[in-house]
């Protein structure tokens, strides 16, 4: 069998590895364990963007020392901390080059609706779990997968290239009936980030056609055309507050008594659930640190101090300033924007947006494993 048709088959198993993560299975970190092991030597092998993977491989190295034998964190959450931090920037090296035996969008859709599939087969048949305990006062459901958060981030990932891809194949049924099943699952979760991924693919999708579905119309069409878009704004305006989404944001203003909503405090503790707070935690504590820890990090499973899950500063502070300008500086040089086109483009900013909000996607595996495949640049997306 062709290696290609391994790496497909590995990315249709995401899926059902999230599951096995669910159920406290090892399944999935030595499943993408070994993937990764084994595009890392792919690549030295063939002597493929050695230049920047011997700088990963060296701060891992480095790495995991310090965090073995300085922080004394042990074997097991070492190697996971290093496979964390490793694991995008290898697999946008890989997937660089990486030529697809088939369509890439047509495996893309096929990931999403097995996320989808599993999720509500989850939910009506009551074998999940609820994201949330009965103290928090919150509702969710996050089914059969460990992270309400990263489930989030894949679907609001994949969405958008899994639509233009059928709308090029003019399956205008599918798309309809894709966005259903997306708002249903949005209003299950209960999360800001997916509700709002899922308003902004539609509105992108609308945005495409423009041209074919209002400006080519004529006068009466297009008033009709605005008056269905206002009373779906009204609609939304009034379903809003029903939903699991709206009465979660109600429930931390609330918690936290919030009186103003057009302020910080606001933004801090119900938009983006207390993170900022985090932040300046996080920050007061990294800097108090001697110069080892600020160079190599204090170490995702520093329990002292709770993550901040923004991506880009749990980095900082985790992996130290070397990691992060080697994490970030690997991804500029890597990325090649002009190559990728725009659905592509959208679902990349899509992710990076999430990374600075609620976080879970750039060191969590399961969601960066569909950002390097999306910066495939052999036939972009």
């Amino acid at each position: 069998m062709k290696k290609e048709y391994l790496i497909i088959i590995f990315l249709l198993l995401g899926p059902f590895l999230d599951v096995t993560s669910f159920l406290n299975l090892p399944i999935s970190i030595l499943v993408r364990g070994v993937f990764l092991a084994s595009i890392t030597l792919h690549l030295i092998l063939n002597k493929k963007e050695l230049k920047i993977l011997f700088p990963l491989l060296i701060f891992g190295i480095i790495s995991f020392i310090y965090q073995y034998f300085y922080l004394h964190f042990g074997i097991k959450i070492s190697i996971s901390t290093i496979f964390k931090f490793l694991y995008l920037p290898i697999s946008i090296l890989y997937f660089k080059s990486f030529i697809f035996p088939t369509d890439k969008e047509k495996i893309v859709s096929i990931i999403l609706m097995l996320y989808i599939g599993i999720y509500l087969f989850s939910y009506v048949t009551e074998i999940g779990a609820d994201a949330y305990l009965e103290s928090d006062g919150k509702s969710g459901f996050k089914g059969l997968f460990s992270s309400i958060n990263e489930f989030s981030a894949i679907l609001v990932c994949l969405l958008p290239v899994v639509t233009s891809y059928l709308k090029e194949k003019k399956r205008f049924l599918l798309i309809i009936f894709l966005f259903i099943l997306s708002i249903f699952c949005s209003l299950l979760t209960g999360t800001k980030i997916l509700m709002g991924g899922i308003l902004f693919s539609i509105i992108y999708l609308l945005w495409q056609e423009r041209e074919k579905l209002f400006f080519s119309r004529t006068r009466n069409q297009k008033i009709g055309i605005c008056s269905i878009i206002l009373v779906v704004l009204i609609c939304g305006c009034f379903l809003f507050p029903k939903t699991r989404t709206f009465q979660n944001m109600m429930i931390q203003q609330n918690f936290f008594q919030v009186k103003k909503i057009i302020s910080l405090d606001f933004i801090n503790k119900v938009v983006y659930n207390d993170r900022l707070t985090f932040l300046k935690d996080n920050y007061d504590y990294f800097k108090n640190q001697n110069i080892i820890k600020i160079l190599l990090g204090i170490g995702i499973e520093n329990h002292d101090i709770k993550m901040v899950e923004i991506d880009f500063f749990d980095i900082l502070f985790r992996y130290g300033i070397i990691g992060f300008i080697i994490f970030f500086g690997v991804l500029a040089v890597t990325i090649n924007w002009k190559k990728i086109n725009k659905t592509s483009k959208i679902s990349i900013i899509l992710l990076f947006i999430i990374s600075l909000t609620s976080g879970h996607v750039l060191i969590y595996p399961a969601v960066s494993i569909y950002l390097g495949m999306i910066m495939n640049q052999s036939h972009s997306i």
